[in-house]
């Protein structure tokens, strides 16, 4: 798998567990305190997020960091 395709998959499960929490971007932007167009990238793949960022990620979606960012376990 290359770079691409982890960080399509990775924003993907993102989007996926927002969606599952309920969540709007905007939502998720508020709690961040990032920019929407930031975190419409990391969902879309477009940017590489920092581990920080992901750490948080994952404790707003109050799921392990280790499933959000493994391309083979699914949500």
């Amino acid at each position: 798998m290359d770079d691409k395709e982890y960080l399509k998959i990775i924003g993907m499960k993102i989007k996926i567990l927002r969606s599952l929490k309920g969540y709007s971007q905007d939502d998720v932007v508020d709690k961040l305190d990032i920019d929407k167009s930031y975190y419409s990238k990391v969902e879309r793949g477009l940017t590489n997020p920092t581990l920080l960022y992901l750490k948080r990620l994952s404790e707003i979606f109050e799921t392990p960091l280790v499933e959000l960012v493994n391309p083979n376990i699914n949500l």
